[in-house]
């Protein structure tokens, strides 16, 4: 029934949506990814125009970060940072940065379905409560559905920069 009241589209970046992208243009986050109530993921996310550092405390800890259109990922057990030019595969971020279509969906919040469609992720609804980023409820190719719950969100700015650990081993990838 809840997905009946979710089918109200509206024009592609209506204003309300573009200025939800502004006002969340940089903010702190601890983030929560579970899947049919199962904890997948917890960590935290600074974001700041378009540069984050996500840094995940479970299930291991690991870091993913995006600075300067350079990807990074830290694996703290192997004692290596990958690298990716130019990759465009982190959600939130070309999210934030209006890389999709959205549509307007009828709800008690302000809530947006996002078609994202590029092989991984099918589609995603984002909801905003207060002008922040509540939750994106995902759903990948498999259909799979993930609930990505943002909690202590808070409008900061932040600079974001990010250095490979000393004694880390970095693999190049383009």
């Amino acid at each position: 029934m809840r997905i009946f009241l979710l089918l109200l589209p509206a024009f592609l970046f209506s204003s309300d949506f573009s200025s939800l992208l502004t006002t969340n243009k940089s903010f702190l986050s601890e983030i929560t990814i579970t899947e049919s109530d199962s904890l997948i993921s917890k960590g935290s996310l600074s974001y700041n125009d378009g540069d984050f550092i996500y840094s995940i405390n479970y299930p291991s800890s690991q870091i993913i970060a995006d600075s300067n259109n350079t990807l990074f990922v830290q694996d703290d057990d192997f004692k290596q940072v990958m690298t990716y030019t130019n990759n465009n595969s982190f959600l939130i971020k070309e999210l934030l940065t209006g890389s999709y279509l959205v549509d307007e969906l009828s709800c008690l919040a302000e809530c947006f379905k996002v078609s994202v469609n590029d092989g991984r992720i099918e589609s995603a609804i984002i909801i905003f409560q207060n002008n922040k980023i509540y939750e994106m409820h995902i759903t990948d190719f498999q259909t799979n559905n993930f609930l990505v719950k943002f909690e202590n969100f808070s409008h900061e700015s932040t600079n974001i920069s990010y250095m490979p650990p000393q004694g880390y081993e970095v693999i190049i990838n383009d």
